[in-house]
């Protein structure tokens, strides 16, 4: 094997594990943001379900409001 041959192999060799670690290193940072995203998205669907609970107890409360509101107007006038 020549000189240039020793040189290329190296260079092809060296450019290999470059990009296998890069492929490495792709693979680790996409499973990461997998995880985030399905920790977000699980955080997000609980927050919405306590935004629908706080959201039937503001009409529920409103509701009740309501009805107090009528019943001083009623018994004050």
């Amino acid at each position: 094997m020549t000189e240039l041959e020793q040189q290329l192999l190296s260079a092809f060799d060296s450019l290999q594990n470059q990009h296998e670690k890069q492929h490495k290193d792709f693979v680790t940072s996409y499973n990461g943001l997998v995880q985030m995203f399905e920790s977000t998205s699980k955080e997000n669907k609980e927050l919405r379900h306590q935004v629908s609970n706080l959201s039937r107890q503001i009409e529920h409360l409103s509701a009740h409001l309501l009805q107090l509101e009528k019943h001083y107007n009623k018994n004050n006038r």
